[in-house]
């Protein structure tokens, strides 16, 4: 099995925010390309002046830790003959300072299931390099292997799950545990399943069959296979009336003067959606504040400690309304909703104010970004796309299970929502789910995103780029969002959203001199 993912890359013109996937994948010219060029075979020493190259220009920056991590890769691809010992102790360098980097807790979110999938590698190299206690290195190899596999299910990269699942069945069987082994191996041909790996599948059940000392020929796997999944969605718009109890949770972690700060916003609403006076849809929010957290103050371990900073209010849905169609038709309450939502974070932001002669100076801050963040124009601008993101996007679209597409889209970049810029949007069908929580059929389609700003068009936006109320010129930003969508492929009836949202941008020359960012954001019904 191979970790990678095969992306067919598609471009659309940005119309009005996305525009559709469906007009995407109807368009009989638009040509599939693949978008990597076979890279020239790289040396020791060119990693290492990169590692130094990025180290001197922004110091700890998460550009340090992949550069660092594809040296670890490089590194063991690379391991045999007498000299093994000597460059395992060089991998594990290169990952011993990725763990040792203070801000890649914050910052590095995304990039754990990597580094945790190179110590899994590491462990089984030095079990091939003559390890004192060969069994030990396996079993350490198998336990990385397990964290590896939560890792990459937590960041939707489901392909790599499923292959350091079937890693861990390999490494058990090199321990002679064969029941285990075997066990593992039908976990990871359940997931290949599940989520319609056709082709490792048939090279798995060949693996079982050997196992469990049966005929591993083609006929035999055949059997096996012949009632594998082909799954495929097509994305109809069918809205009905309903009326839903929602949660929306948001906990953010910060790097701040030498440590991670923490907040958690949150919020319980019901969302309605009634058919409209124009054969359209209206959708509305009732009793959004009653249980609003806005998630400003960070939790510090010492109560008595006055916080550097604070986070911005997290904003709440405004109403909006949709044609028969499905076709976005604009928000009904921003003004006044933005008033009221404002008063009522600024009302939480005083009343939450720890004690400390800088506190107040930090309310009123809070205050003002919280009139930036809660204004009718940003609240509009968030309620549109979101709702290009889970429905408008996906109607008429047909997709395959497990077929990765791109596209290109203005999306508002991660900490500084009101610039938008061009994004890849790479996407994929990945599952069928249950719609909630308590419910048995899967009847849902799991759609699964990784989001990530064009890097020409984001050089250019920071260039210019001024932080409100300083003179202070980003030297760096990157971004990343991997995203998750459930919603009923009948209906397009959208049921859940969570977002992983990663940001960094430096500010100054020195290792402390950065602003990082990591969120999760769940949107579900209760």
């Amino acid at each position: 099995m191979s970790a990678c993912r095969s992306v067919q890359s598609r471009r659309l013109s940005a119309g009005h925010l996305l525009g559709t996937v469906a007009s995407l994948l109807a368009c009989s010219s638009c040509s599939v390309t693949r978008t990597d060029e076979p890279p020239s075979a790289p040396e020791s020493r060119d990693f290492q002046a990169a590692i130094a190259r990025v180290e001197r220009s922004d110091p700890g920056s998460p550009a340090t830790l992949i550069a660092q991590l594809s040296y670890a890769d490089f590194l063991l691809n690379g391991v045999s003959g007498p000299a093994c010992a000597q460059q395992l102790t060089q991998v594990q360098e290169q990952l011993g300072s990725v763990n040792a980097n203070p801000k890649a807790n914050a910052m590095f979110p995304d990039g754990w299931a990597r580094a945790v999938d190179i110590e899994y590698r590491l462990h089984l190299a030095r079990a091939d390099c003559g390890a004192a206690d060969v069994n030990s290195e396996l079993r350490t190899a198998v336990a990385a292997a397990h964290r590896a596999v939560d890792l990459y299910r937590g960041t939707f990269d489901y392909h790599s799950m499923v292959t350091m699942q079937f890693d861990v069945a390999v490494v058990l069987r090199r321990l002679g545990e064969n029941a285990a082994a075997v066990s593992a191996l039908e976990t990871t041909l359940a997931m290949d399943r599940e989520y319609g790996f056709e082709d490792d599948a048939r090279e798995n059940y060949a693996v079982l069959l050997t196992w469990r000392g049966e005929p591993a020929d083609e006929s035999h796997v055949s059997l096996l296979m012949r009632d594998f999944p082909k799954r495929k969605v097509t994305l109809t718009f069918g809205w009905h009336p309903s009326d839903v109890r929602m949660r929306l949770e948001s906990q953010r972690e910060n790097w701040e003067d030498g440590q991670i700060l923490r907040s958690r916003a949150a919020a319980e609403f019901e969302r309605r959606i009634v058919a409209g006076a124009d054969g359209g849809w209206d959708v509305s929010y009732a009793h959004r504040l009653t249980r609003y957290e806005p998630g400003v103050w960070p939790a510090t371990e010492d109560p008595r400690k006055e916080p550097a900073m604070t986070f911005s209010a997290v904003p709440l849905p405004l109403g909006f309304k949709v044609s028969a169609a499905g076709e976005f038709g604009g928000v009904t309450d921003s003004a006044a909703f933005s008033e009221t939502l404002l008063a009522k974070a600024t009302e939480l932001i005083r009343s939450s104010m720890p004690s400390g002669e800088g506190a107040r100076e930090l309310a009123d801050q809070a205050v003002d970004t919280a009139a930036n963040y809660l204004s009718p124009g940003a609240l509009e601008a968030g309620t549109a796309e979101t709702y290009q993101l889970e429905t408008a996007m996906w109607i008429g679209a047909t997709l395959e299970q497990g077929v990765w597409r791109e596209i290109s889209a203005p999306l508002s970049l991660p900490g500084m929502s009101r610039v938008v810029v061009q994004n890849r949007v790479q996407f994929a069908f990945s599952r069928m789910v249950p719609c909630t929580a308590g419910e048995a059929v899967q009847r849902c389609a799991e759609i699964v995103m990784h989001v990530m700003p064009d890097q020409g068009a984001l050089d250019q936006i920071v260039a210019d780029f001024v932080l409100a109320g300083t003179n202070v010129r980003l030297r760096n930003y990157r971004a990343s969002i991997e995203a998750r969508i459930v919603v009923d492929p009948q209906t397009l009836f959208p049921y859940s959203r969570e977002e992983r949202i990663y940001w960094y941008a430096s500010v100054g020359k020195g290792a402390r001199d950065s602003l990082i960012r990591s969120e999760h954001f769940v949107s579900a019904p209760l």
